[in-house]
């Protein structure tokens, strides 16, 4: 049986410690400010220079995809040493990211190779790509790996809330939370991805009442099922340790993955986001420590 190698995209926002353990190969996007030569994500830019600039230099960035041939490239090496390849990637309502790795594995009609639109983002990605590296490592098929990816996909709740509507407007990736727009800087907007889409959820008062509305709503979507669990933030750590010591005891989860937002996901949403996903009825191949 050829090795499975998992592949995705630099706004998963895994963990480098994970990305190395797992042997998980990362295609960057890239981050554009004041249209300068375009910086890969976690490459070029690392996440403290890139929110130095956001916010003490008040620089405002935009975002690219990776071009086919740069898939081609990662799926043409893989392929020649062997492996069966599955490349999972960020929501293609919200970038064409996946659009080029299926281009480029249309460049390779005769290699082992599924694209896989995970209809998520940063960890809600994160945490599917990390459970297949985790399958395939334990000696399942592809086809169990890709079974358990489809139906992890249909699970994934991802809800988040931001300090301002203003990152996502400028992105275009704002949706039907424009209506959200103008809110006054007391109000934290609540929103959650629904079917790969930005969605409005509700307007709470207070970063504190936010954080307990969230833990809330999580722990409402968990139902009592298992869960596996990640925290991501931009620059708020204090916020991320408010949500895992409210929110943590209420679940039946194993340590959830800490993580912060890389360049790509901190364009759109700002560095206040603070998030929180799980992935209900599902227990993990292995139990994580925490980041």
């Amino acid at each position: 049986m050829n090795e499975i190698r998992i592949v995705t995209d630099s706004t998963a926002d895994l963990p480098e410690e994970l990305i190395e353990k797992h042997r998980i190969t990362v295609v960057p996007l890239k981050v554009i400010f004041n249209d300068e030569e375009p910086l890969l994500d976690g490459v070029d830019i690392k996440t403290e220079q890139f929110y130095r600039r956001q916010v003490e230099k008040k620089e405002y960035s935009k975002t690219s995809q990776p071009a086919p041939a740069e898939f081609h490239k990662v799926f043409s090496g893989l392929a020649a040493s062997g492996a069966s390849v599955i490349s999972i990637h960020l929501s293609s309502a919200l970038s064409g990211t996946c659009q080029s790795a299926r281009m480029a594995r249309e460049m390779l009609p005769d290699s082992d190779i599924d694209v896989i639109d995970s209809r998520s983002a940063s960890m809600g990605l994160g945490l599917i790509v990390l459970e297949a590296a985790r399958a395939a490592a334990s000696g399942k098929t592809k086809i169990e790996v890709l079974d358990m990816i489809g139906k992890m996909i249909s699970k994934v709740k991802l809800y988040f809330f931001v300090d301002t509507l203003e990152y996502l407007a400028r992105g275009g990736r704002i949706g039907r939370a424009q209506a959200l727009l103008g809110t006054i800087l007391s109000i934290k907007p609540l929103l959650y991805l629904n079917d790969g889409v930005v969605e409005p959820l509700e307007k709470v008062r207070g970063k504190s009442r936010a954080i307990e509305r969230l833990a809330q709503i999580i722990e409402e979507k968990a139902g009592g099922r298992q869960v596996i669990c990640s925290i991501v933030h931009g620059l708020d750590q204090e916020g991320a340790d408010q949500i895992y010591s409210r929110l943590i005891p209420r679940l039946h989860c194993g340590e959830p993955v800490l993580s912060t937002l890389g360049a790509v996901i901190g364009t759109h949403v700002g560095p206040r986001a603070l998030g929180v996903i799980i992935i209900p009825n599902y227990t993990c191949i292995q139990p994580e420590y925490r980041q």
